[in-house]
């Protein structure tokens, strides 16, 4: 299919960045000092839901770029799965990611400012939220000017 070769980097990109993003957030987990708001965690488990819905659209562009044609009826119905799976990603990545945020925001508010972790940390946790809903967007936006419409 024509609409297929430029699909490998946006794929390789986007599991690469989740995976990233869902190391550092285990890592980031595993490393909160003892007596950090259980929140904290919940909130890290948002973020963590946003790389997982990278994931998941990396994986569907995967498929999508090494599918096999078959029945042109059958090929498009597939692709159109794919672009609506990669939009769907976007949109789960900023809803989790953003309740993420909001979730470690009300931590800080309610606890006379103070951050649960070092400032450093959040920078990164908080990077690497941007980062996944960002490349999540460029995935969904790639994937459905890429592959074939329906």
């Amino acid at each position: 299919m024509p609409g297929l070769r430029g699909t490998g980097p946006v794929a390789g990109v986007a599991l690469t960045l989740s995976l990233i993003a869902i190391i550092a957030l285990v890592g980031i987990g595993m490393a909160a000092p003892e007596g950090v708001h259980p929140f904290f965690y919940i909130g890290l488990g948002l973020f963590g839901g946003g790389a997982f819905g990278l994931l998941l659209a990396g994986v569907g562009v995967v498929f999508a770029r090494d599918r096999t044609p078959t029945v042109p009826v059958m090929d498009l119905r597939f692709f159109a799965g794919v672009r609506r799976l990669a939009l769907a990603m976007w949109l789960f990545a900023l809803v989790t990611d953003t309740l993420g945020a909001l979730t470690l925001l009300a931590i800080v508010g309610g606890r006379g400012g103070t951050t649960p972790v070092s400032t450093g940390t959040l920078i990164v946790v908080f990077t690497a939220a941007a980062a996944t809903v960002i490349c999540a967007g460029v995935t969904s936006v790639v994937v459905r000017r890429l592959l074939p419409r329906g």
